[in-house]
């Protein structure tokens, strides 16, 4: 059956009970549309939480202008938040939504230890109304999937998705491809279709994923992802076929695909998105950089529709709100709001944030009268209940697993992934390259070596698969492990020609070039160091590349072959590096690098197919000599390799944050 069939032939169906939320802004945009005012709406949004349950360390300029250091968010504070913004909806007689734009999976030590099931039970608490489905809901396999999706009690949304095909998922009813709501006065109301409506007002959301999702995720089962475009127009018009006016897109997409998806698609009113991170608006005082404008409308391409795009930042830092205006024939005529960063009580005069650096007691009232002050900033107290819950269940086992301290650091280690984002230079992420030199380093220890029988020239990692910032203070494995590269990693060994490794860079850097891009796959470096330029076509060009041969820094070149590390999930060309897959579609001398039993296990590779699926999306499925597939899952093997390295690396290292590590990669843009 054709998508657009299988759309038409979706019943109406909702699960979950509406909670009400609310909006206040000073930025706005309108269309200009002067018409009667018709329905009233606000949305409430969050995205990329990724298991953030705690607050997130973080500094702002102080009223001083010196830096101040704090945390914000935690899931306890997005609900305070949500309950505020629901009561001030209702009081100004405005119905609400509470969305969330995907990928409440991985990125903290709550989530390593307690995977989905937390997530379930934290979520659950929030009120929300629908969530998209995310890339990172994969990340534990499609059986885990499964059961977050049939025990939450809101909707898993993804209009784009198959599933007939996959057993795991075809018969999870809470994975749907859109819900219903349909407008009681301040609340919404659930309804199967319009018949149940009575008359009253229906608002749609429908959710959209990755097209490419097969080649970001190795796990995805039989699952189909069809075209973003294509899908979301398809139901469009099938619930505009159906009297349905008022159209949310829910999206894990990433800004740049937002925008796209509004200036090739008719019909949809707001997109609330999700992936690429954005917190959209301007958080320079909490050293978060300038974003595109929130709230932000795109003409579509009939010329007369306009699309609102929002999307909120990570790690439950900050909560967005929308309100939206429609006029009587249902057309959207004005949307404003902004994201809100939820500040703590908490400040210090330095990165440990010990109790002997907090401000003094008579700067207290000035501090926070001054954070209250800052535009998109909202002192926000935590949800008691939620925090007692995190607390006394969870918390205990999360201390326990840290393990030992293996280092310390007075200073903050930032990660960005774009370099000149989040207050950085052109040289990006301190941390990346860090942990790219533990990857050189662990890989080229002689045990290792005897083992592999390969020295490394120089190694890649791509900024995505780096989770968090180190903080300041002391540095326990389970920094490393649970929070900073939580993925399973195992590390591999390959050989590509200068050119090839040429193409590899310019293709990945490019791509996180535009606005609003998804830069997770940006690549940072160990003994290879590159300066990329933005062209005025928008594309990279190197203007540099070289590898550190012993002493010496040597030109790159074309011809000649080098021994690459990085980690499997890279070499096997997921997140846009596809051109190594290119490299091995025929036949490769890679091999993968596990622990299994606390010993070190080779895996040879042959080759690294691309496999096509029914929707023209690819899989990129690594073929090795004597095995399916590498048991990252048997109890006592380890494949967690890149955070294995990074601690041997701090432990052989101990004066390491006391020096400067020499750049290896610049980025100048135009």
């Amino acid at each position: 059956m054709l998508f657009s069939q299988r759309v038409i032939a979706l019943s109406l169906s909702l699960s979950i009970a509406g909670v009400i939320a609310g909006c206040s802004s000073p930025n706005a945009v309108s269309t200009g549309v002067n018409v009667a005012d018709g329905l009233r709406l606000t949305l409430v949004h969050i995205n990329d939480t990724h298991s953030q349950f705690d607050a997130t360390p973080a500094k702002v300029q102080g009223p001083d202008g010196e830096p101040l250091y704090t945390f914000i968010g935690g899931h306890p504070r997005l609900l305070t938040k949500a309950q505020q913004l629901q009561q001030q909806a209702s009081a100004n007689g405005v119905a609400s939504l509470f969305l969330h734009g995907g990928d409440a999976f991985k990125g903290s030590a709550y989530f390593e230890l307690f995977e989905q099931k937390i997530n379930i039970d934290i979520l659950n608490r929030m009120g929300l109304d629908a969530m998209a489905l995310g890339n990172h809901e994969f990340d534990i396999g499609l059986a885990k999937l499964a059961d977050f999706a049939a025990n939450i009690n809101f909707p898993l949304l993804a209009a784009n998705v198959d599933t007939t095909a996959e057993q795991l998922l075809a018969n999870v009813s809470n994975l749907k491809r859109y819900q219903l709501f349909a407008v009681d006065g301040t609340r919404f109301s659930r309804v199967s279709n319009q018949a149940d409506a009575a008359g009253k007002t229906i608002v749609a959301v429908f959710g959209l994923a990755l097209e490419d999702m097969r080649s970001m995720v190795p796990g995805t089962g039989e699952l189909v992802f069809a075209a973003e475009v294509a899908s979301a127009q398809a139901t469009v018009d099938y619930l505009q076929a159906q009297g349905i006016s008022h159209i949310i897109a829910l999206t894990h997409l990433g800004h740049q695909r937002d925008q796209r998806l509004a200036q090739q698609v008719s019909g949809i009113d707001v997109i609330v998105g999700g992936h690429s991170h954005s917190l959209l608006g301007d958080f320079r005082q909490w050293y978060l950089g300038q974003q595109p404008p929130y709230a932000e409308l795109l003409t579509n391409p009939d010329g007369v529709g306009q699309t609102c795009i929002v999307q909120a930042g990570q790690f439950a830092q900050a909560v967005g709100a929308a309100e939206l205006k429609f006029d009587n024939a249902g057309r959207l005529n004005q949307c404003q709001g902004e994201n809100t960063l939820l500040a703590s009580r908490d400040y210090f005069r330095l990165a440990l944030r010990s109790e002997n650096s907090r401000i003094a007691s008579s700067e207290q009232a000035k501090t926070e009268s001054y954070i209250n002050q800052l535009k998109r900033t909202a002192i926000t107290e935590e949800n008691s209940q939620l925090r007692q819950v995190l607390n006394e269940v969870y918390l205990p086992a999360v201390r326990k697993a840290y393990g030992e301290q293996i280092s310390a650091t007075e200073q903050t280690i930032n990660h960005v992934r774009l370099p000149g984002t989040g207050g950085s230079d052109q040289h990006g992420s301190v941390l990346a390259g860090h942990i790219s030199d533990a990857m050189y380093y662990w890989l080229n220890q002689p045990a290792v070596r005897a083992k592999t029988g390969r020295k490394v020239d120089f190694s890649l990692i791509g900024a995505g698969n780096i989770r968090a910032n180190l903080e300041a203070g002391a540095i326990y494995e389970g920094h490393i492990r649970l929070e900073v590269l939580p993925f399973d990693t195992p590390l591999s060994i390959l050989t590509v020609t200068g050119a090839e490794l040429s193409e590899l860079l310019h293709q990945v850097i490019s791509a996180t070039l535009p606005e609003g891009a998804h830069a997770g796959k940006f690549p940072y470096a160990s003994h290879l160091r590159y300066i990329a330029r933005e062209a005025e076509n928008g594309q990279a060009v190197l203007e540099q590349l070289q590898w550190l041969q012993g002493e010496r820094w040597q030109d790159i070149e074309p011809e000649a072959t080098y021994r690459l590390a990085t980690t499997s999930y890279l070499a096997n060309g997921n997140d846009g590096w596809q051109r190594l897959q290119q490299v091995q579609q025929q036949s490769t001398d890679r091999i993968d690098v596990i622990i299994e039993q606390q010993q070190l296990a080779i895996y040879p590779l042959n080759r690294v197919a691309a496999i096509t699926d029914s929707s023209g999306q690819q899989a990129f499925v690594p073929q090795y000599q004597q095995a399916g597939g590498l048991p990252c899952k048997v109890a006592g093997n380890d494949c967690k390799v890149a955070a294995a390295a990074m601690i041997d690396y701090l432990k052989a290292t101990p004066a390491l944050w006391q020096q400067q590590r020499q750049p290896t990669v610049t980025l100048n843009r135009r």
